[in-house]
C-alpha cells in the first residue's frame, strides 16, 4: 500500500510541474495585462454613460450584402449631436473582412453608415463614441444568414 500512495504523489508532482511548465512557456492570452487599470476605466465609462443617461438605437439585424445601418444616440432624451463616431464591423471567426469607418451625422443624434457585409456568420458590430462629455464604446453581436 506505501508504494502505491508514493507512486500517486509522484504522479501528482509531475502532473502539477508537467501543468506549470506549459502555462508558463504558453501564456499568451492567459493574462490581460494592466486588467485592473483597464476594468477601471470601463466601469467609469459605463458610470459616465449612466450619469449622462446614454440611450442607443441600433438596427434590428444585419444581411449579407449592403447595409444601410442606422444608429440613434440620445442623452437623457435630447439627440446627441456633435459626437465623433466610429463603427467596427468584423466577422468573429475572419478577420480577413474587418473595417472601422467614421460614421456620419445625418440628422441630430441620428449616426448612419453604409457598410457592405460579405459572408454569412456571426458579427461584432462595436461603435466607439467620443464626445465632449463621453468617450464610451457599445458592442452587438449580430447573426448572418
Amino acid at each position: 500500500m506505501k508504494p502505491f500512495i508514493i507512486g500517486l504523489y509522484a504522479v501528482f508532482i509531475i502532473a502539477m510541474i508537467t501543468g506549470l511548465t506549459v502555462a508558463y512557456r504558453n501564456a499568451e492570452g492567459l493574462v490581460e495585462p494592466d486588467y485592473y487599470l483597464k476594468q477601471n476605466e470601463w466601469f467609469r465609462q459605463k458610470g459616465e454613460e449612466r450619469q449622462l443617461g446614454l440611450e442607443v438605437k441600433r438596427p434590428e439585424s444585419i444581411r449579407q450584402g449592403s447595409n444601410e445601418l442606422t444608429f440613434v444616440l440620445t442623452e437623457q432624451g435630447t439627440p446627441l449631436s456633435h459626437a465623433d463616431v466610429k463603427l467596427f464591423v468584423g466577422n468573429v471567426s475572419n478577420k480577413e473582412h474587418d473595417l472601422t469607418i467614421a460614421i456620419r451625422e445625418t440628422a441630430p443624434g441620428s449616426y448612419r453608415a453604409r457598410v457592405s457585409v460579405p459572408l454569412k456568420g456571426k458579427w461584432l458590430v462595436r461603435m466607439d463614441i467620443s464626445s465632449g462629455k463621453l468617450n464610451t464604446s457599445r458592442s452587438w453581436f449580430y447573426d448572418v444568414n
